[in-house]
């Protein structure tokens, strides 16, 4: 059995949330769940909306309340939460239906005649009429979030990521929608996303450096892409794209070649937080040019190491490596630019709380987790030059989150 782990800062929400004047984030899709509570909803994820919902007050020693259907606890082994945890839970007996009235008894597989019991299924049945005992399910969804909202006056505001909440509830509340500030709560992460964190820089990492050396002339970058995917998936991790060379020569060729270099960039996630890697491969002996332009970027990702610390802002962090490269005596550009990285690949606020995609300049506090892109953006050079690492904002500085041993790869 199992019991989920809320993974969100909770001080960091109740910043978050006090600051727009937010009682309570009321949430409906599966990854917000998810970071919520612990709980991956894999119906949800499958496209059944509304078979599990999370609340979170904004008052951190509150718990967070995953609600979800009598038959799901049991189906998915949770155990019952304890009283006085960070999570509680609301179970339903009727998905689909809104009934009046008291809730229906509870519904298990039914036993084979004449059988001998299960003893695994015995006890995950067993956990669900714990919790049942100690929280009685509800008829539906409605009274259920109607009862984890009860101690929020009437026309608070509440932030959601769907209409299901109002649906159910009605005007009962002054709703807003939830996603900016979901996104200024996961730029900052609690230990447990930390620990998760660390596991998929480095699993990210290790795969795509097995990949890149398993490759040799003449294969293909099709080849390569499929061989992370198999390295991923032995380390338990789930690849999202692993980017190789530029489209132009990916496209109209694709083919690993004594002397010329390519470029990737690695992503995958390992329990849906995403680790982020770029390199430099060489294929064979390297030309001046390319030597020149990988100098520079190990020039302009070393500075990055040395400048990031809480109190800075992105674009100090991009002076610094664009700074580096031309004190170096490098006539070249590289972005040498931050993005924060969690349950998205880039997991961050929008300049202004836009819904869509502006880069703004954030403030680096600690508990950050960044990756900073030092790719070098010219041409003609024999190949495509990268380098990016995944960083944790410390107390006075910054820790690679993946190994840094080796900035570029030979084949």
């Amino acid at each position: 059995m199992s019991l989920p782990t809320p993974l969100m800062n909770r001080d960091r929400a109740e910043t978050v949330m006090a600051a727009a004047g937010v009682s309570a984030f009321v949430l409906t899709d599966p990854i917000n769940i998810y970071h919520a509570t612990g709980f991956w909803p894999q119906t949800v994820a499958m496209g059944q909306l509304g078979t599990a919902l999370a609340v979170v007050p904004v008052d951190r020693n509150s718990p967070a309340i995953l609600i979800t259907s009598q038959f799901i606890h049991y189906f998915f082994d949770m155990d019952a939460a304890d009283a006085d945890g960070p999570l509680r839970m609301f179970l339903y007996t009727a998905p689909g239906s809104e009934p009046e009235g008291a809730a229906a008894p509870p519904s298990f597989f039914r036993s084979a005649p004449g059988s001998a019991p299960d003893p695994f299924e015995r006890a995950t049945r067993a956990s669900t009429l714990d919790l049942l005992d100690r929280t009685p399910a509800y008829s539906g969804q409605r009274n259920a979030l109607g009862d984890a909202l009860a101690t929020i006056a009437p026309d608070s505001l509440i932030a959601v990521d769907g209409p299901l909440p109002q649906s159910l509830l009605g005007d009962n509340f002054v709703w807003r929608t939830a996603e900016s500030l979901l996104r200024r709560v996961r730029m900052i992460k609690s230990a447990h996303e930390i620990a998760l964190m660390r596991h998929a820089a480095r699993n990210n990492a290790e795969a795509a450096r097995a990949s890149v050396l398993s490759m040799r002339e003449g294969d293909s970058y099709e080849d390569l892409r499929l061989a992370f995917h198999a390295e991923t998936g032995r380390r338990g991790g789930m690849p999202l794209f692993l980017s190789v060379d530029n489209i132009a020569y990916r496209q109209r060729d694709g083919l690993i070649r004594e002397g010329r270099a390519f470029q990737v960039d690695a992503v995958s996630h390992y329990g849906f937080y995403h680790g982020d890697y770029g390199r430099t491969v060489c294929v064979g002996e390297p030309g001046q040019a390319l030597r020149d332009a990988m100098e520079a970027a190990q020039i302009a990702n070393d500075a990055v190491a040395r400048t990031l610390r809480p109190g800075i802002r992105y674009s100090d962090v991009m002076a610094a490596g664009r700074g580096a490269i031309a004190a170096a005596g490098f006539d070249m550009a590289t972005p040498s630019s931050p993005h924060s990285v969690g349950l998205f690949h880039t997991d961050e606020a929008y300049e202004g709380d836009a819904l869509h995609f502006v880069k703004a300049d954030h403030l680096i506090e600690q508990d950050m987790i960044l990756s900073v892109d030092c790719p070098i953006m010219q041409t003609d050079m024999g190949g495509t030059v990268h380098l990016e690492d995944l960083w944790l904002i410390t107390q006075d500085g910054c820790e690679p989150l993946n190994d840094t041993a080796h900035p570029f790869i030979r084949i």
